[in-house]
């Protein structure tokens, strides 16, 4: 009795502390919304532009900044990849293709056996390098995207690329932007009807859930499934609840049900080899990311502070859509990263706040001993080390046009900022910048360096609301 006494004055006075605190000095005791807007404004060399948790069938906290608003589009980068898997699967849902044909059956030069299969797990068996390491002009992402592949389009670029020396299609996990732009080309000859497929991602899984999304195009007019889809944060949160409610909307599926057990299923390269210069305990699918353990090499989950069975859409400058049919659960953030937001403690702020609002939410470490929430796991990123010449990049001149030009001419005529403000995101991956004109009247961006002294310049022209910008010319 003394003791259950002895709780109820603690409790009191505590209670009485803590109200006595908060008048005196306001600003000490936080809200869980505050303390969780703290920690995204005071993270260093982060831009956080929007962050909306989804919990128990409503939203329970958003946050928006640097003139972002809920209807402000976003650049997806990589969580695009997620999106253009999707496709795939509602493409194969309507009989116009199988993720068990050879690419070759649609790309007829394409150099081995691989399946669709096998690229959405990014095994395609062709040689390209994505990691940031050393020179980034030796970096297939920035030649396919900027330089070498700029001309004929992204497959085109694919399809030379020699095959890979890390092992057979299917056989290994190298995270790839060409495998996903190869999917979209081999989506492109599937439909056969280029008026049908320019429309086909709006149709099929944009207008269903009632988003608004701009998608570009390479010089080829094949889509760039690797990284150019934006959408408002409000939109991100559509996708992120289309993958917990395992493809339906609105009562009709959406996602096959056949696709949806390949985003939830560990893809079977993953499971037995990984090429250099790749995570160890990136439990990849289907072009999204699961928080399944990777039994074939014993790697346990990636993430203590989600659930197991989340589905992650990833994105460089520290994109994240986290879907958990489980939890009911989505997480939307947005940014435009100097340098990736640490994900262990995203979610663990996240997981935070979700607690202090009073919600059950269990994720992967409630169920370790204290012992193994010792083994501490690599939080590994999209993005280079610090010291990987000065970001992605640097300085080089032929790159830093080309990249300067398709950037800001999205940024400016897509996503509407101001040229203040899309060139500060410019400087989150180049120290130097370019000089870029602008040409309302026919929505071109012109990129040279000292007034075109070397003659030598990079386009980029935009092609209205659904197909933004496409580098039209990189020299």
């Amino acid at each position: 009795m003394k003791s259950v006494f002895s709780k109820a004055v603690s409790l009191l006075v505590f209670t009485l502390f803590a109200s006595s605190l908060a008048q005196a000095w306001p600003g000490l005791i936080k809200t869980p919304e505050e303390e969780l807007t703290a920690f995204l404004r005071d993270t260093k060399k982060t831009n956080t532009d929007a962050v909306i948790i989804y919990k128990d069938g409503k939203v329970i906290y958003e946050f928006y900044d640097r003139e972002y608003t809920p209807k402000t589009k976003h650049l997806s980068w990589s969580t695009a990849k997620t999106m253009s898997g999707i496709l795939i699967g509602i493409a194969e849902g309507e009989g116009l293709l199988s993720i068990n044909d050879p690419v070759k059956k649609y790309l007829p030069t394409f150099q081995n056996n691989a399946r669709i299969i096998d690229v959405l797990g990014m095994a395609s068996g062709i040689k390209y390098k994505e990691a940031f390491e050393g020179l980034p002009l030796n970096l297939d992402l920035t030649n396919m995207l900027y330089l070498e592949g700029q001309a004929k389009g992204y497959v085109d670029y694919m399809l030379r690329n020699p095959l890979s020396p890390t092992g057979s299609p299917g056989e290994y996990f190298n995270y790839s932007s060409g495998d996903t732009n190869i999917l979209l080309g081999v989506l492109e000859k599937a439909i056969n009807n280029k008026k049908v497929y320019d429309r086909y991602p709006f149709e099929k899984l944009f207008k269903p859930l009632g988003i608004t999304a701009t998608f570009e195009q390479d010089m080829a007019g094949t889509f760039v499934g690797s990284a150019y889809i934006y959408m408002s944060a409000p939109d991100f949160l559509k996708m992120g609840l289309l993958v917990k409610n395992k493809g339906v909307w609105n009562g009709k599926q959406i996602i096959p049900l056949r696709y949806i057990e390949l985003l939830n299923r560990v893809a079977d390269g993953v499971q037995k080899k990984v090429q250099e210069g790749n995570p160890e305990n990136k439990a990849y699918s289907s072009q999204a990311i699961t928080n399944l353990p990777i039994e074939g090499r014993n790697q346990p989950s990636a993430y203590d502070d989600l659930p197991l069975d989340s589905v992650i859409m990833y994105g460089f400058q520290g994109q994240i859509v986290a879907s958990s049919p489980s939890q009911d659960l989505v997480m939307v953030k947005l940014s435009m990263d100097a340098k990736d937001m640490d994900r262990l403690a995203f979610y663990a702020a996240t997981k935070k706040f979700i607690l202090a609002k009073g919600y059950k939410y269990e994720t992967v470490g409630d169920s370790k001993t204290a012992e193994e929430k010792k083994q501490t796991v690599k939080n590994w990123s999209e993005q280079p080390p610090d010291d990987a010449n000065s970001g992605p990049v640097a300085s080089f001149p032929h790159l830093m046009r080309a990249f300067s030009a398709k950037e800001y001419c999205s940024c400016r005529f897509v996503i509407g900022r101001s040229e203040e403000a899309c060139k500060d995101d410019l400087n989150a991956i180049l120290k130097v910048l370019p000089e870029l004109k602008i040409n309302a009247a026919d929505g071109t961006v012109t990129a040279q360096i000292i007034g075109g002294l070397f003659g030598q310049k990079a386009i980029a022209k935009y092609r209205g609301t659904d197909y933004g910008c496409t580098l039209i010319q990189s020299e």
